[in-house]
């Protein structure tokens, strides 16, 4: 028991941390970075160097083997009478939304090398065309994180839901 404890402990706080992170990249960070262009790329790369894009996955990927490990111990080792109960459908339902937010969250973060590199590339640059076609293909890039983030973020607040419900449900 000490163990699923411990695990449940950790699933619950990491989760709290790679949610209050992505709310504020998504709708802080991102959104300031963007509106400064070319002076972002700075900020971004220093974010990038201190290791903020690892250490949201590695809080991610533990999140989700967490989540594995703790549905084991409910469902009785993936028992399947155990596992057709409601309560363990409600969560089946909340850890594949965090897998598909853990997914989407290494996409996003996958962009955002991208856009810090275009924007390192970009800086040193006299304003022209060469600048503008980089700074594009980076604006690019953050239309598709926002649009990513914004999904991880609904994805996140399913499995938040559905793992407050989960004990309580039939």
């Amino acid at each position: 028991m000490t163990t699923f404890l411990l695990f449940r402990v950790v699933h619950i706080l990491l989760a709290a941390v790679w949610v209050g992170a992505t709310v504020a990249t998504t709708f802080y960070f991102v959104p300031a970075i963007k509106e400064t262009r070319a002076a972002g790329g700075q900020v971004m790369t220093a974010v990038m160097k201190r290791g903020y894009s690892m250490m949201l996955s590695s809080i991610a990927g533990i999140v989700m083997l967490t989540g594995i490990y703790l549905y084991h111990h409910v469902t009785n080792g993936f028992d399947p009478v155990v596992s057709g109960s409601m309560m363990a459908r409600v969560f089946g339902v909340g850890g594949v939304a965090g897998i598909v937010a853990t997914v989407l969250g290494s996409m996003v973060g996958a962009r955002a090398r991208k856009v810090t590199a275009l924007m390192q590339q970009a800086a040193p640059m006299p304003d022209g065309p060469e600048k503008g076609a980089l700074l594009g293909q980076a604006a690019v890039h953050q239309q598709t994180m926002a649009t990513f983030s914004l999904i991880t973020i609904v994805m996140m607040l399913i499995a938040i839901v559905t793992m407050s419900i989960g004990h309580y449900i039939g």
